[in-house]
């Protein structure tokens, strides 16, 4: 006989853990779903998260407005990410959360542009983005405009103890429990977890049990296994930095190859949060340190260096027990996918949370969860994989990675875009089109050829709409505030209570 799923328990730390709880307590609370979190580890001290435009849609969902986030977890929105020294020292370009130009007979800007190019334009193709102009210009995107050349999307940069602390503060109100220390052990009846048992010896029994930590719990389950992709993503090693505040904030994040790996800038608003992620076997923290103020000098902190291990879980959902987060799929922090990841696994958990609390056979939505999540992570490590395939650094690992073969879907992309521009739309992925040719052009790849339908626009005419869409940008951005004064506005505005959560549909 079946019964409905009446207790879960989420293990894990930080963010990710009070994400979780908050979200499934808003999302089943009502039909009398406990929800407690065994909070194995505090918050890292320093680190910040990165969110995509996406991560927007959540706090909704849950409630959280911009003014408490701005306030209370120093939030600053970011309209991009800005690589620098892919290419070799000197090199740079930015990848906006947005598109180019716009579509000129039914045809794509971005085969205008090669069109262009070949004709003699000298105009890089961020410089048709409305997003990109805004960013580079610490100017912030507000509302909705109708007559704007694009709707550019607005991820944002949280400091992740601040954050964790309001999330947890919302959790317990919305009425989750909580227990705190490190997993001790695992009580299993073959497929399912009965109990995890604290080392303080606590022992906490579950209908489903959710890992958002470091995979500690699906690890142990029966059949577990785990991809790696240290071959696409070489770096094993990531350090928090905790640096001055920029005296002007910038509207975008800062990521920078060096020797050995890459220095990452994320802008708060007391502070610049900062990452280095790099090879165990080349370098060091206290050289990555060192190596992070000579891209900024900002007198730079450095807490303790974390293990890395790209990858994902084969089966991120055996029996009762889901993996979330890292736990299921762990990403280089480029491109802020950690927490997209994240994000999508809670809404893929969300939706298809088992209506059966089950006996000894596997809950028939891991098939589908599995599925989705495994579509979602080689997604997202073939967006960051390209970043590293397409280096022109010396030196180890980036001479490696340069050579290694490329994963077959990854391999397949690099071809067509390169002999065609096109890059194929996937429905479930986080980056579309325009953001991989955003970072395929910015990394050197020029399409060879462009659709045959772009040679209908004569190149006095083509001339003419380039300039028209170089004109619109300017003045949409001269419309625009800047960054500062937005969190100025922000700041001064009187304490509200927090907006209604959306319905979870």
């Amino acid at each position: 006989m079946s019964r409905p799923v009446r207790t879960v328990v989420v293990a894990g730390a930080g963010a990710p853990l009070w994400l979780a709880t908050l979200a499934l307590r808003k999302a089943f609370g009502a039909g009398g779903l406990a929800v407690l979190a065994v909070e194995t580890a505090p918050p890292t001290p320093g680190l910040s998260h990165a969110g995509l435009p996406a991560m927007g849609n959540l706090h909704q969902l849950l409630g959280l407005s911009e003014v408490e986030l701005s306030r209370r977890c120093g939030a600053v929105p970011s309209l991009g990410q800005r690589f620098a020294g892919f290419s070799g020292d000197g090199s740079a370009f930015l990848h906006p959360y947005d598109t180019h130009g716009h579509a000129v007979d039914y045809v794509d800007f971005v085969h205008h542009w090669v069109l262009a190019r070949k004709r003699g334009l000298k105009t890089a193709l961020e410089d048709f983005s409305l997003g990109a102009a805004a960013a580079k210009q610490g100017r912030i995107v507000e509302g909705d405009d109708p007559g704007r050349l694009s709707s550019p999307g607005a991820g944002l940069h949280v400091d992740a103890a601040a954050y964790a602390t309001l999330l947890r503060q919302r959790a317990l109100v919305d009425g989750v429990t909580v227990e705190q220390g490190a997993l001790a052990d695992i009580e299993r009846s073959g497929e399912r977890i009965d109990a995890v048992v604290l080392e303080s010896g606590a022992r906490i029994a579950g209908d489903l049990f959710v890992d958002v930590g470091d995979g500690a719990l699906i690890g142990q389950m029966p059949g577990a296994a785990f991809e790696s992709w240290a071959r696409w993503l070489p770096f094993d090693r990531v350090l928090p930095l905790a640096g001055q505040r920029l005296k002007t904030l910038p509207a975008y994040a800062h990521i920078e190859a060096v020797e050995g790996g890459w220095i990452g800038l994320y802008p708060l608003q007391d502070r610049t949060a900062g990452l280095a992620v790099y090879d165990s076997r080349t370098a060091d923290a206290g050289l990555m340190a060192r190596r992070a103020e000579g891209v900024s000098p900002l007198g730079w902190r450095q807490g303790e260096a974390q293990a890395l291990r790209p990858g994902m879980q084969t089966r991120p959902w055996i029996g009762n027990c889901v993996a979330l987060g890292a736990a299921a799929i762990a990403l280089d922090p480029s491109d802020a996918a950690p927490m997209h990841a994240f994000q999508a696994g809670l809404s893929h958990l969300v939706s298809l949370f088992p209506a059966d609390a089950g006996g000894g056979a596997e809950a028939p939505e891991a098939r589908a969860y599995g599925a989705a999540l495994a579509a979602q992570g080689r997604g997202l490590r073939d967006f960051q994989a390209m970043h590293y395939n397409l280096n022109r650094r010396a030196g180890a690992p980036w001479e490696a990675v340069r050579e290694s073969e490329p994963p077959a879907e990854l391999a397949y992309r690099l071809r067509l875009f390169g002999a065609r521009g096109v890059v194929p739309a996937r429905e479930d992925e986080a980056f579309q089109p325009a953001n991989w040719a955003a970072c395929l052009i910015g990394h050197g790849l020029i399409p060879q050829a462009h659709d045959p339908l772009a040679e209908g626009v004569a190149e006095a005419e083509q001339i003419q709409i380039f300039q028209n869409i170089l004109g619109r940008i300017a003045a949409d951005v001269g419309r625009m505030r800047p960054l500062e004064a937005r969190l100025a506005s922000l700041a001064s505005r009187p304490a509200a209570s927090a907006p209604a959560p959306l319905r979870f549909t």
